[in-house]
């Protein structure tokens, strides 16, 4: 099994903009695959906040259209897009990326979150506001 998230179109929602910053976090979060192991800690530190910056960003935006939507699940969305930020937060980088091993079970952890969110959480979203 690849360490990368391979995008086909089992991830896309329908919504244009939200399926465009799907993408661009898979792009972040392979470009952290391809560091690891590959590049210092500090380096790798930079991909994980610039991931933790755009899914702020992305969870923003994707809150906005459900709001405009009046999606009937906005409250238990908003608190997975919580938990996510909050669990960035929680990783210690520092002894994570100093740690080959503990980096790849971070990137592990990110990965499967994200495939998860997008084919079960996003798409229910995206089955309501296309219903």
């Amino acid at each position: 099994m690849t360490a990368k998230i391979i995008w086909d179109s089992s991830f896309e929602t329908g919504i244009t903009e939200v399926d465009a910053q799907h993408k661009r976090l898979v792009e972040i979060i392979n470009s952290l695959a391809d560091a690891i192991g590959h590049t210092p800690a500090n380096a790798l530190k930079e991909i994980v906040e610039q991931l933790k910056d755009y899914a702020v960003y992305h969870f923003r935006t994707e809150e906005g259209i459900m709001q405009e939507a009046q999606y009937s699940d906005i409250a238990g969305h908003r608190d997975e897009h919580a938990m996510f930020v909050d669990q960035i937060l929680l990783f210690d980088l520092d002894v994570i990326l100093a740690s080959e091993g503990l980096a790849w079970d971070m990137l592990h952890f990110l990965r499967g979150w994200l495939t998860n969110h997008i084919l079960v959480v996003d798409k229910k979203f995206a089955a309501e506001l296309h219903g």
